[in-house]
């Protein structure tokens, strides 16, 4: 019974023994996820990054020189920085380690990492005690 099965498989029938009129098909098809259009992909991508910029805070003279005046009093010691670069705000838990009066840039170090922060950019700092 297994062999007349198989004698009536088209695909082993010459080409001139097949009805004409059924039509091939479209082939193998491969279905794709959304990222088959990249220009669409790429807009959403920018539209998502875009809604996360943020515009650089504005601080005014007193809240700054409150902020220098917090930060040489916890040189040396382990801080929550937070800051704003390139349309983001970044929080780190860190020691500060130097506050340079020339450039305007605090060196803080993050385990072994030194970071350099613009003082204009910083907007809070606050004593954090559980760092070794």
């Amino acid at each position: 019974m297994g062999d007349n099965y198989s004698d009536l498989d088209y695909r082993k029938l010459p080409a001139d023994q097949l009805n004409n009129n059924i039509p091939e098909g479209r082939g193998m098809i491969k279905w794709a996820p959304f990222a088959t259009m990249p220009e669409q992909f790429e807009n959403i991508n920018h539209m998502i990054e875009s809604q996360s910029h943020l515009a650089e805070p504005y601080l005014t003279e007193d809240l700054l020189q409150e902020l220098e005046l917090k930060l040489r009093e916890l040189l040396n010691c382990n801080v929550i920085l937070r800051y704003w670069h390139d349309g983001y705000e970044h929080q780190i838990e860190c020691r500060i380690e130097h506050i340079d009066n020339w450039s305007r840039v605090v060196t803080v170090s993050k385990s072994v990492h030194l970071i350099h922060v613009e003082f204009g950019h910083i907007y809070s700092v606050d004593k954090y005690d559980y760092l070794p």
